[in-house]
């Protein structure tokens, strides 16, 4: 009988070894690399204790009626999780103050409050897949107004509906949200879809590139004012005439510490149609526990 030599042993032990040690690693754990623009839609699959402080500079586009503008928006979302696919956010509220080129008064006051759920029903760090839905309602609770036009509390408020996933592959994630935004009196508001793409790419273990593409577009139009533009997610009008906008967002994440990511974008939109939006920066802070 022929004895099988210690070279061949040596080379099936190390084979062995080899398959053993891959079938027993573990995944890469998911890195939160929230989005940073569209931060009231745009939800994370991942589920977190975290405090996010957000301030948004808005620019109104002269062709707007009142000859452009800007807006200067505070606010801080938090999330509690309550397991590992159970959280409950709040994702709307914040101060705002307003400035028209002179056709209307200008405004500061509070919007609404936003709060709700939402549940991870896929989170496999071994295929690095998470799907998360949520529900969220907006209560009209808010103070803005100009010239007797309601920007925020009024109606009934609404209901949010999403879905949103992630796919993280070596150093590279993508992510992406669908949400429908119901108006509960769909005379005082208009009713949205708005969808979000965001892909960031790990250069290092502390900075993150990423770009971001948002669409807003209505699907039920208010009945409050006979013109053709909205505000999506900054005011709602309750216009009989508002479309759809799409925007692009480039920018960065940068950990400043385990639990600290800063952030910082600019976007535009990319259609043709802009109503109230000429462009935006964004600059948070995403504080987990």
């Amino acid at each position: 009988m022929r004895m099988i030599g210690k070279p061949a042993i040596g080379a099936a032990a190390t084979m062995a070894g080899a398959m053993l040690a891959a079938a027993t690693a573990q995944a890469e754990p998911f890195r939160y690399i929230p989005s940073v623009s569209n931060p009231l839609f745009n939800e994370s699959p991942l589920v977190t204790t975290e405090i996010r402080p957000i301030y948004i500079h808005h620019d109104i586009p002269t062709s707007f009626l009142t000859g452009g503008g800007n807006i200067d928006i505070g606010a801080v979302q938090a999330r509690l999780a309550l397991t590992d696919r159970l959280a409950i956010i709040a994702t709307k509220d914040g101060y705002a103050d307003i400035h028209f080129a002179g056709v209307l008064p200008d405004e500061h006051g509070f919007a609404n409050i936003a709060a709700g759920v939402k549940y991870a029903v896929v989170l496999n760090e071994q295929s690095g897949t998470a799907v998360t839905v949520g529900l969220r309602y907006e209560a009209p609770v808010g103070s803005l107004k100009t010239a007797g036009i309601n920007l925020q509390g009024h109606g009934d408020g609404f209901v949010n509906v999403f879905v949103t996933a992630l796919q993280q592959v070596d150093r590279f994630q993508i992510q992406a949200s669908v949400n429908a935004d119901i108006a509960l009196d769909s005379n005082a508001d208009s009713s949205l879809f708005v969808g979000s793409i965001h892909a960031n790419y790990a250069v290092t273990d502390w900075f993150f590139p990423l770009v971001e593409f948002n669409v807003f577009s209505v699907i039920g139009h208010g009945n409050r004012l006979p013109v053709p533009f909205e505000g999506f997610d900054v005011v709602n009008f309750g216009a009989t005439g508002g479309g759809t906008v799409a925007t692009v967002a480039a920018g960065a994440r940068f950990r400043v510490a385990h639990n600290v990511l800063l952030g910082a974008a600019y976007e535009a939109p990319v259609t043709s149609r802009k109503d109230i939006t000429s462009w935006r920066v964004y600059a948070d802070a995403v504080i987990t526990f």
